[in-house]
């Protein structure tokens, strides 16, 4: 089992000792333990000799508690310390992910609100509808009522007018007969007989000429009634167009308020690209700051790398004779090592290396599943419908920012990567050129070049240390208060869409009450004018009917006075 320990080197005879730390699980995790030291001895004590007093190594431990191998744990350490940090910063991502879905389903609650509330108007509506159906369903039953009394007054009407028709017909037939008679009676004498027949004759023609009833009455009965209902439709009528020219004020208002509304809601959208183009800058300023703290993360590995590096050299200087610190002007060599080292410095370059390769191919395949949501996103806004575009658009722009941050993190490790394969293959290649010379021993080494090369490229990390950390702080410093004015317009936009919904909703309303309306005038327009016109000519039929009943009743009298006249004329005949 894998150990994490640090190194216990006692001044005088005293053994080396380990004291364990931690100790790595199954499942590549690590818990710390508190435990008793190791003490080191024979060849695990002799490998012990190369590393410093306190120093962190790992050691692998047989269940047996014997150590088997020790290694030095810097560069384990500084592997799992950057895979921590990309931990971190993967899940900063997706809590920021996680905010974007928050806002989106808070969104998408305000909006079901508004549905809601929408659906609670149209059902206020039908309501209303509903009622002024069952008003005008009344008032067409009154209708079909007052057409059914008319039908029947008309009927009647028709009725007398053939009554009279008839008894004109009687009334000339008894004149001519009458005529007839009285043509006679002046060429003879009439006898008592015949006087009593002819007074029969005359007064049966008087009751015939006084009818039972009078038509005149009924006619202005009809009259009164048909002139109530031409009032009645004229009120109607004149309050229908009063409600008229009250809807025309109210849609003119409305299309006010509608150009408004547009108006509104197109500033709006051009704040809202001005927000998107600010929080696209803003998110690359802050993956900028990501790829300058990873620069700065590699920079400070490599001033440790160097100086673990600078350290090992200044202690083969120390321990070995033929190993010298001196100065050269050409170019530096490799530092001498032993096989065993190389060996152990290959050994953990490889696992390194393979290590970093699985963290990259991992992100790599993530980026692509994000290419590929995107590329999905692009083609179901493309057959979208208005409201859908907006919640498709946002996604869409969030995955860009995604797939832009993946790709700027990926960039610096496959550079890297690519440097510790470079790496790798040269201290393979090297190991197995040491491995060809062992037998060789090696005279004298002189390391002064390396030594010079390493601070020189100590000084030119340093110096880039120092810009990083300047740039780091200025945007350290800029992007909180950029993020925060960013949340603050993307907070008003939202309160700004809300009410821009609200607005929309109030005006769907109000343009289906004004159809409704409109509806609703039209269809009494359509049915009142007609029924106004019926009444119209009705009561001209009236009038024609009454003129025309006036001339009948003048005849009537002038047939009394000649009938008056006959009788008085057969009064004298009789009695003569």
């Amino acid at each position: 089992m894998l150990y994490l320990a640090e190194l216990s080197k006692p001044i005088g005879f005293a053994k080396s000792s380990l004291q364990l730390l931690a100790k790595q699980q199954q499942d590549n995790t690590w818990v710390a333990v508190n435990e008793e030291s190791i003490t080191l001895e024979g060849r695990i004590a002799q490998e012990a000799g190369r590393f410093k007093d306190g120093s962190l190594v790992l050691a692998e431990i047989s269940g047996s508690r014997q150590v088997a191998r020790i290694s030095e744990a810097a560069r384990q350490l500084v592997t799992y310390l950057q895979n921590f940090s990309q931990l971190q910063l993967k899940a900063r991502s997706q809590e920021e992910e996680i905010e974007v879905w928050k806002q989106s389903l808070t969104f998408q609650a305000h909006e079901l609100k508004r549905r809601e509330m929408d659906l609670a108007a149209q059902e206020e509506e039908v309501q209303r509808l509903y009622e002024q159906y069952k008003a005008v369903e009344e008032d067409r039953k009154l209708l079909d009522s007052l057409k059914e009394e008319l039908a029947a007054q008309q009927a009647y009407l028709a009725e007398q007018q053939r009554l009279i028709g008839e008894q004109r017909e009687a009334l000339n037939r008894q004149r001519q007969e009458l005529e007839a008679q009285l043509q006679e009676a002046r060429s003879s004498r009439l006898g008592e007989a015949e006087a009593a027949q002819l007074q029969a004759l005359v007064q049966q023609l008087q009751e015939t000429l006084h009818p039972a009833g009078d038509p005149l009455a009924l006619l202005q009965s009809l009259k009164s009634h048909i002139q109530q209902q031409q009032e009645h439709l004229n009120q109607q009528i004149a309050q229908l167009e009063a409600e008229r020219q009250q809807a025309q004020i109210r849609q003119d208002e409305l299309d006010r308020d509608y150009r408004a509304w547009q108006e509104r809601r197109a500033a709006w959208w051009g704040s809202r690209q001005s927000l998107e183009h600010s929080q696209a800058e803003w998110q690359t300023r802050q993956g900028s700051l990501r790829a300058h703290q990873e620069h700065l993360q590699r920079i400070l590995q490599q001033l440790q790398s160097q100086e673990s590096l600078y350290q090992k050299a200044s202690r083969l200087v120390q321990e070995y004779d033929f190993i010298v610190d001196g100065s050269s002007n050409g170019r530096a060599g490799e530092p001498a090592i032993s096989v065993e080292e190389l060996a152990a410095l290959v050994s953990q370059l490889r696992r390194d290396y393979e290590q970093r390769a699985a963290q990259v191919s991992q992100q790599r395949a993530e980026l692509e599943q994000n290419r590929q949501a995107l590329r999905e996103l692009q083609e179901r806004l493309a057959t979208a419908s208005p409201e859908e575009r907006f919640d498709i658009e946002m996604d869409i722009d969030y995955a860009q920012s995604a797939c832009s941050a993946l790709e700027e993190a990926l960039l610096p490790q496959e550079k890297n990567l690519q440097r510790e394969y470079e790496e790798l293959t040269r201290q393979e290649a090297r190991l197995s050129q040491l491995q060809g010379q062992a037998a060789a021993a090696p005279t004298l080494v002189d390391i002064g070049p390396i030594l010079d090369q390493i601070g020189s490229q100590k000084q030119d990390l340093l110096q880039e240390k120092g810009r990083l950390q300047s740039l780091i702080q200025q945007l350290d410093s800029s992007l909180p208060s950029q993020q925060e004015q960013l949340a603050r317009q993307r907070q008003e936009l939202e309160q700004q869409w809300q009410h821009l919904e609200q607005e929309e909703g109030s005006l769907r309303a109000r343009a289906q009450a004004m159809a409704e309306t409109w509806g609703r005038l039209n269809h009494l327009q359509a049915t009142l004018y007609p029924e106004r016109d019926r009444w119209a000519a009705l009561a001209g039929e009236l009038a024609q009917l009454e003129t025309e009943l006036g001339q009948h009743q003048a005849r009537n009298s002038t047939a009394r006075d000649h009938v008056q006249q006959v009788h008085s004329l057969l009064a004298t005949l009789a009695q003569a």
